[in-house]
């Protein structure tokens, strides 16, 4: 992928920057006096500053006209976008095969690499949108028809106006298809930028619990916790005497004289039941 980010951006800029355009018109006078018309432009497309000599087939007189529109600032943006693109690739790739150790250290170079894949994602979208609607308006202004509505001599009937050379768009408009290309190799490069930070990898080691996960494990919790109290609720170790049904006696326990027993309830190790002393005479 890297080479054709290198490769598309070295084109965005080639076919944008370095386009010339040019407009022959004949302009044949009532008279039969012909003259002809070069009109040329160039990026940056300061179509304001073009201007050219139109005769008015009234002997030797001619007018200066002008034509009309500034595009040099989305132009000028999606060329220095290519620019930046290209250098950038350039770098990356000397950095990724020949310090790939340092590219990895602490893992800054996959993380500056990510969120640089993410900005120029976003300029190529904007600079490409941009410049597609700044050639549209430069082929409006540049419109062969509209020149010849400028010129005077080519309004009055009598007059013979001819155009012999049209500007070609075709690089400009390879230029547009190839920023919008780049947009979608930046934007497709997200996601292995991404995987080379290792950050998903983190994430998919602590994976969040939904809600219910969270009361389903609250309520198991409970009833295990009460179950386990209710089973040692209520157990109690008695030292019980016996009682003879045949001689119809009750024999209490056998203890020692004077000293305490002690009835405990056996039940959880941090739960704490009644205490009983029995003194037995």
């Amino acid at each position: 992928s890297r080479e054709l980010i290198f490769l598309f951006a070295v084109l965005a800029f080639a076919t944008c920057g370095g386009y010339s355009g040019q407009i022959m018109v004949k302009v044949e006078c009532f008279d039969k006096t012909q003259n002809n018309i070069s009109i040329s432009f160039n990026y940056p497309f300061r179509l304001q500053q073009v201007h050219f000599s139109a005769p008015l087939c009234e002997g030797t007189r001619k007018e200066t006209l002008f034509l009309e529109g500034d595009y040099a600032s989305s132009a000028q943006f999606f060329v220095t976008v290519a620019v930046l693109a290209f250098l950038y690739s350039l770098l990356a790739t000397i950095v990724y095969f020949f310090y790939q150790n340092k590219y990895r250290e602490k893992n800054r170079g996959p993380v500056v690499d990510f969120l640089v894949t993410l900005v120029f994602s976003s300029l190529w979208l904007v600079s490409s949108i941009a410049w597609a609607k700044t050639l549209s308006g430069v082929k409006t202004v540049t419109d062969v028809h509209q020149i010849l509505l400028l010129m005077s001599a080519c309004r009055a009937q009598e007059n013979l106006c001819e155009v012999l050379q049209e500007p070609i768009w075709t690089n400009l408009n390879m230029s547009v298809a190839f920023g919008f290309l780049n947009f979608f190799l930046w934007a497709g490069n997200i996601w292995f930028a991404y995987k080379e930070t290792g950050l998903h990898k983190s994430i998919q080691r602590y994976p969040s619990r939904t809600p219910s996960e969270k009361r389903g494990s609250f309520r198991q919790y409970s009833q295990t916790s009460f179950d386990q109290s209710g089973a040692g609720f209520g157990q109690r170790l008695y030292n019980q005497g016996s009682f003879d049904l045949s001689s119809g006696g009750f024999s209490l326990p056998q203890t020692n004289l004077g000293q305490p027993m002690l009835y405990q309830q056996v039940g959880s190790p941090t739960s704490r039941g009644p205490l009983i002393f029995v003194n037995e005479m």
